[in-house]
């Protein structure tokens, strides 16, 4: 009987230690919870407030807009989109006019909103296209763009393998890994500058980031038409959010390592598992090693296996689970930064020495020197579970 009562009375401390456990941990979480919330809330709205200060684009007279386009001659069209025809104008200057069908069949509903064309003046940075000015008439809608610098193209005209966002077949072009980690690091500052001023681009697509001729260097990229997203498809514009074009971001950054299209969330399907489980390779199965060579060594497979788990970040995980581009960004031109040490160009930003091992092949003390220290961001990258 005292037996049966001592067990009874540990039986009742156990469960009462487990029961307050319990309720510590649920209280923590709660904290925790509730603490993140209200960072990202302060977050938002500091860059809500940072976008509310930036002063509305200047509005070009239409009749000037003709002119410097001769009427918007055919002569002078030198890109044509899904939702825009674009001319050059001034030097320097293009002008996107929205096709006027669009604009007819949507009276009234398309014009430039005072808030549309504030999220438009972003501060200038290299990696962003930006727009200098609004112009509209009855049945136009014309944007002032920075013109892409001589020989720029769009990533899917680069990237071909099923055509560009406007249907056009467009053969492949070969890009190196170097190229490409140029590419992927640039868009992602681009982006991570949008959402530092409070704009979510809501669009980003391979047709949205333009390359330069040379296709490497740390203005190789250039995100355009952001800020877009709810002006072009009729929504309203704060239903984008950062964390969708993180997302978005990780589908470019697949096509651009594996050299397949995204088709409808397919290609996710096909890598995301292999870069996950990892295998001999860190993901390194999942690249485009048909047009960009295999990597050169153990060296460059790992930095490319980094990247691919950047990718992974951004696709594999929920909304509130995903890195902010500026994580990102950091960890991508790291990897940008490694290259360029191995072709003896200062790295953005460094100048610090390189600390080679030596004794993994060519690339290993470019690719593993100084950028070997984990960024914090790497932290919080790791692979869903």
């Amino acid at each position: 009987m005292h037996d049966a009562a001592v067990a009874a009375v540990h039986h009742a401390l156990v469960a009462a230690v487990a029961a307050a456990l319990l309720a510590l941990a649920v209280a923590l979480f709660l904290l925790w919870r509730r603490k993140r919330r209200a960072t990202a809330r302060s977050g938002s709205a500091a860059a809500t407030a940072a976008a509310a200060a930036a002063p509305p684009l200047p509005v070009v007279p239409l009749a000037d807009v003709e002119r410097a386009t001769d009427g918007f001659h055919p002569s002078r069209v030198i890109g044509q989109g899904r939702h825009f025809a674009v001319y050059a104008a001034s030097p320097g200057i293009a002008a996107k006019r929205m096709h006027p069908h669009l604009v007819l069949g949507d009276p009234g509903g398309r014009r430039f909103p005072a808030a549309a064309a504030r999220s438009l003046a972003v501060p200038p940075h290299p990696n962003l296209a930006a727009f200098v000015g609004l112009s509209e008439g009855p049945g136009e809608r014309v944007l002032l763009v920075e013109r892409a610098p001589a020989g720029a193209v769009s990533l899917d005209r680069l990237l071909g393998a099923g055509g560009d966002c406007a249907g056009r077949h467009a053969p492949a072009t070969t890009l190196s890994w170097r190229q490409r980690a140029a590419v992927a690091a640039g868009a992602a500052r681009g982006l991570a500058h949008l959402h530092a001023h409070g704009v979510v681009h809501g669009r980003v697509r391979p047709c949205n980031v333009l390359v330069s001729a040379a296709g490497g260097g740390g203005g190789a990229a250039r995100i355009t038409d952001y800020g877009l997203a709810g002006f072009l498809d009729g929504r309203d514009g704060d239903e984008a959010r950062a964390e969708d074009d993180v997302y978005l971001f990780g589908a470019v950054l697949l096509e651009l390592l594996t050299g397949r299209r995204w088709d409808g969330g397919r290609l996710a399907d096909w890598a995301l598992p292999q870069i996950r489980a990892g295998g001999g390779g860190g993901g390194v199965e999942v690249l485009d090693v048909a047009r960009a060579g295999v990597p050169a060594d153990k060296a460059e497979a790992r930095l490319l296996a980094r990247a691919a788990r950047v990718a992974l970040a951004c696709v594999g995980n929920d909304g509130r689970s995903r890195p902010g581009m500026a994580e990102v960004a950091a960890i991508l031109s790291d990897v940008e930064a490694a290259y360029r040490r191995c072709d003896g160009a200062p790295a953005v930003g460094e100048d610090e020495e390189v600390d080679g091992d030596g004794d993994e092949g060519r690339l290993s003390g470019c690719l593993l020197g100084s950028s070997r220290s984990v960024h914090k961001a790497d932290m919080l990258l790791r692979p869903p579970v």
